[in-house]
């Protein structure tokens, strides 16, 4: 019986901290813990694709080539 005690005493406390015991970055970051990484890095490259477009299509019409 002790052992089974002691067994779900570690779990608790390796488990995440309460919410309320984040700060807002934290909060923010704990929703996509669950999110595979491949995924977040082809958000993050298809963000810094669309960012070097806007400013090619800005420096382009700033020329008058569009």
């Amino acid at each position: 019986m002790e052992e089974e005690k002691t067994t779900s005493e570690t779990q608790k406390s390796d488990s995440r901290p309460d919410h309320s015991q984040l700060n807002a970055f934290e909060n923010f970051y704990e929703k996509f813990r669950k999110v595979p990484l491949k995924y977040i890095d082809v958000f993050i490259g298809v963000c810094v694709a669309a960012l070097v477009i806007v400013v090619l299509v800005g420096i382009l019409k700033s020329k008058g080539i569009l």
